[in-house]
């Protein structure tokens, strides 16, 4: 999470620990590796401790891995033994010389910043895609829980600018961004190829998660993966979601 609260560095060494090896991570996977592949440089944004950006460097991917926190970034480099090109900088102002095949953001890093506009400085060659994660405006679940609670404030909390959060007793934003939002953001000559729902109906298990992450609201509970390539770029095979277990 490029972009997520500040307190998150702290939980490094366990921030792994409700995401590896999660349905969420694997079906995340499943759709990337049809579309990046042996040789493309890809770029990953708010990488986190490294498990997508390690995942795609083991496939021969060239992985550049950009990150706020300084201790997400010195996990990545412990982890992955100098597999991965490692950047620590806040994505919204960081200067990337290099062009890439493709980027890659996993778990909801635009959801912590508010402005998106720095998407559309990303360099990238004919035909790249872009693979996010992010946290939807609609959730079927929450929405339906808090309005039989007589809770509609809560129950489309998501349609606000932003709403707050807290962690750790530091607080935050979390912005729930439109497709048309982030659509805009790219510019013109990125097309949407499909949108597809995690957790849609259900919340996604923590179990495991130090407690200040567990209480948070900025932890995934449900999202959509998004791909975006350009008129001319292509992906392989049918792409679907199963609903897996947790």
């Amino acid at each position: 999470m490029s972009n997520a609260p500040p307190s998150l560095g702290q939980y490094a060494e366990a921030y792994d620990q409700p995401f590896c090896g999660s349905p969420i991570r694997r079906e995340v996977w499943q759709i990337a590796d049809r579309i990046f592949s042996r040789g493309m440089r890809l770029v990953d944004i708010g990488c986190g401790t490294g498990e997508d950006a390690i995942h795609f460097a083991r496939r021969g991917i060239d992985v550049t891995a950009i990150d706020v926190s300084p201790a997400m970034i010195a996990q990545v480099k412990l982890k992955s033994g100098g597999s991965v090109r490692c950047k620590l900088a806040d994505m919204r102002t960081c200067a990337v010389e290099d062009i890439f095949d493709g980027v890659f953001s996993n778990f909801s890093a635009p959801n912590y910043v508010p402005d998106l506009d720095w998407l559309g400085q990303i360099r990238l060659t004919a035909g790249a895609h872009l693979v996010f994660t992010t946290l939807g405006r609609f959730y079927p679940l929450e929405s339906a829980v808090f309005t039989f609670k007589g809770q509609p404030c809560r129950a489309f909390r998501r349609f606000k600018p932003s709403v707050r959060g807290e962690i750790n007793g530091e607080n935050f934003d979390v912005y729930y961004h439109s497709l048309r939002k982030i659509l805009n953001a790219l510019g013109r000559g990125v097309h949407l190829k499909k949108v597809l729902g995690l957790r849609a109906l259900r919340p996604h298990a923590r179990a495991g998660a130090p407690r200040a992450i567990r209480s948070s609201q900025c932890c995934q509970t449900n999202g959509s993966l998004v791909v975006f390539p350009p008129p001319d770029g292509r992906a392989r095979g049918s792409i679907r979601f199963r609903m897996a277990d947790a």
